[in-house]
């Protein structure tokens, strides 16, 4: 089972590495786009720088044509092309011509521009030449002679060599500081993701630190994100540690409950082993079976009082009608053989629903209808009615009244406590009933008190807060 499950741990995610994986990913994105972004910029920053030179030599060009006794003359200013002869890796072509297409000097071979250059505005264009790919300029210029006129067109280009070298130079640079950016990021990342995460660290640190038995509060400083994460195992832990000192409680208090029964069984079974006399032998043998009796009603009372415990932690609550739980406690707790003792029983004719558990809230019944048979006298009157009406926390109120003795106020309340029982009390209970039922309704957010009835006898109220649904 060890090896499935150090499998299953492996495969869940990992915040760190989501974190990393994402912003990550998120960094090498965005190197990515400024590449592309700084590669776009180096060819078109080349261009232009080569374009301009381009242009100006087309121009230089273009003002040297004459138009002389209606022949062409151009007086090529070879300085124009001198400036594009500064890369000498590219190679450099031109053509002058006429508006008809007439090669008037250069190299007539030239592609010719996808549409005529407009008067005063150069056409840029790109075509292949001669096997390479070649950058292009075409102006037109009207020239004017004594007596005629004509449209001159100039053509100018230069092979990309030195304007790819200059753009893939100027990337090269760009993309070396891209590269330390984005290492640089990346390192970020991985000092932030590590920082954020650090406090997770240091509080699963303190926590794997404590003794088992530690389950003070986490006190400890955390990011905003983690307040209600730290919040949240407080309060489990404090529902931990008030579940323990309620269970250590309880098993202190019932070893010390059990303990007397079974020293006194052991007695009376040791005195009737050792008594040859029939009578008194079977004096003890009555002894060790009250004995038994009680022990047997103690150990019900405390799987009782141990299953309220355990289910008023659980609250697993739902719609119970209380009219129908009176009615079930009724039945389990009257003897149904015998004489039944005389019971009056008075009920709202409202629909009265509570949130809460079903069992629990029938015990916590059976228990003071019990009581009220044992240790107090008949009549016995119980009344299911509403109280809060038109109010903002309506309640269902169920009073159980006897004609016993009652109880004297210094026992109203101590009577609620684990194993007290009233100074009154007739013998045999384990003070467990009262307890029970008290834990039970304060679960519920429910009340509970005792009262002396006028004339003798007690009255308990119980008041639990109802629901609408």
């Amino acid at each position: 089972m060890a090896e499935p499950a150090r499998a299953a741990a492996g495969r869940r995610d990992s915040i760190r590495k989501t974190l990393l994986i994402y912003l990550g990913a998120l960094s090498l994105i965005g190197a990515a786009l400024l590449f592309l972004a700084a590669r776009s910029y180096g060819r078109a920053a080349a261009d232009r720088s080569y374009d301009h030179l381009l242009i100006a030599s087309a121009l230089s060009i273009a003002d040297s044509v004459a138009l002389v006794d209606g022949q062409w003359q151009v007086d090529l200013p070879y300085a124009a092309l001198d400036l594009l002869a500064m890369a000498p890796e590219d190679r450099v072509f031109y053509r002058v011509s006429s508006r008809e297409g007439q090669a008037i000097t250069g190299y007539a071979d030239l592609p010719a521009p996808p549409s005529p250059p407009r008067d005063g505005q150069p056409r840029l264009f790109d075509a292949m030449y001669r096997g390479e790919n070649t950058r292009f300029v075409a102006v037109s210029r009207w020239v004017a002679g004594p007596a005629a006129q004509g449209q001159a067109i100039v053509q100018v280009g230069q092979t990309r060599r030195a304007r790819e070298a200059l753009a893939d130079d100027m990337v090269l640079r760009a993309l070396v500081a891209i590269v330390a950016l984005s290492l640089a990021a990346l390192a970020l990342v991985w000092i932030g993701v590590y920082r954020a995460l650090r406090p997770l660290q240091r509080l699963e640190r303190e926590l794997s630190e404590r003794d088992p038995s530690d389950l003070r509060p986490v006190a400890r400083e955390v990011p905003a994100e983690l307040d209600q994460t730290v919040e949240s195992l407080n309060r489990f832990m404090a529902r931990l540690a008030a579940s323990n000192e309620t269970l250590r409680a309880f098993m202190g208090e019932a070893a010390h409950q059990m303990r007397t029964p079974l020293a006194a069984l052991r007695a009376q079974a040791q005195l009737a082993l050792d008594e040859d006399d029939p009578a008194e032998q079977r004096r003890s043998l009555e002894t060790i079976e009250r004995n038994a009796s009680h022990m047997s009603r103690l150990l019900n009372q405390l799987l009782s009082d141990a299953s309220a415990i355990h289910r008023s932690h659980l609250q697993q609550f739902e719609t119970v009608d209380l009219a129908e739980l009176l009615h079930q406690a009724i039945f389990e707790a009257v003897p149904q053989s015998g004489p039944r003792p005389d019971l009056h029983l008075a009920l709202t004719s409202e629909a009265l629903r509570v949130r809460g558990d079903a069992l629990l809230l029938r015990e916590a019944i059976k228990n003071l209808i019990d009581n009220a048979l044992k240790h107090g006298r008949a009549p016995l009157q119980i009344a299911l009615t509403a109280a809060g009406e038109g109010v903002a926390a309506p309640t269902a109120v169920l009073t159980i009244a006897d004609h016993g003795p009652g109880i004297a106020p210094a026992d109203a309340q101590t009577v609620f406590e684990r194993f007290a029982r009233g100074r009154d009390a007739a013998a045999g209970g384990a003070g467990l009933g009262l307890a029970i039922v008290k834990r039970i309704v304060e679960s519920h957010g429910g009340a509970i008190d005792l009262s002396n009835r006028v004339g003798g006898g007690l009255v308990v109220t119980l008041r639990l807060p109802r629901t609408a649904v």
